[in-house]
């Protein structure tokens, strides 16, 4: 449990930090540090997802 809170921690913060680059880029979506930190993100986010399953598939079998 406290590593997925300690995902979901970083996930909204690298979510903020891209929010804040794209204003400060003045919402160009193509720049490169945009695409960058929008990959990171969607990493993180595909790693908590798959955590999640893994702790579900864990807790389907202690039935």
């Amino acid at each position: 449990m406290f590593d997925l809170i300690k995902q979901q921690q970083l996930i909204e913060k690298e979510r903020s930090r891209l929010h804040e680059l794209v204003i400060a880029k003045r919402g160009n979506f193509a720049d490169p540090e945009v695409n960058e930190l929008s990959a990171h993100l969607d990493r993180l986010i595909v790693a908590y997802e798959r955590s999640k399953m893994k702790k579900n598939k864990g807790r389907q079998f202690q039935l």
